[in-house]
């Protein structure tokens, strides 16, 4: 059963430390759920929606403490992806396995996203 992954600025991060999970983002409050992704997606999604200065990180979440209330997207237009979604108010810290810090690449001259190495 394969991990799923949260990504997160390092701002966000870091106030999720304090509360001791990871409050929903607009995206989320708008559909009702926390959105999710595989570890194959992760590059993609932090290079549409964060930038360098946002320092993004994938959370690892140990996905048998979220199966119950998995559910999961195919690939769209708008989201070239696969999604999965939580419906859960939130991610708990407890959840996560691993902080993976991403590095900033140039692809083409806009900024991307890959794991670090070893990550």
């Amino acid at each position: 059963m394969e991990n799923l992954f949260r990504v997160v600025s390092g701002a966000e991060l870091a106030a999720a430390v304090g509360l001791g999970m990871l409050p929903r983002c607009p995206s989320d409050e708008r559909s009702n759920c926390v959105h999710l992704n595989f570890r194959s997606d992760v590059e993609a999604v932090a290079s549409l929606y964060f930038s360098p200065e946002e320092a993004p990180v994938a959370l690892e979440i140990r996905r048998p403490d979220i199966e119950e209330g998995l559910a999961f997207a195919p690939p769209t237009e708008a989201k070239p992806f696969r999604q999965a979604t939580l419906a859960r108010p939130n991610i708990l810290l407890s959840w996560v396995v691993a902080v993976h810090p991403l590095d900033v690449v140039q692809c083409n001259g806009v900024a991307a996203f890959r794991f670090a190495a070893g990550a």
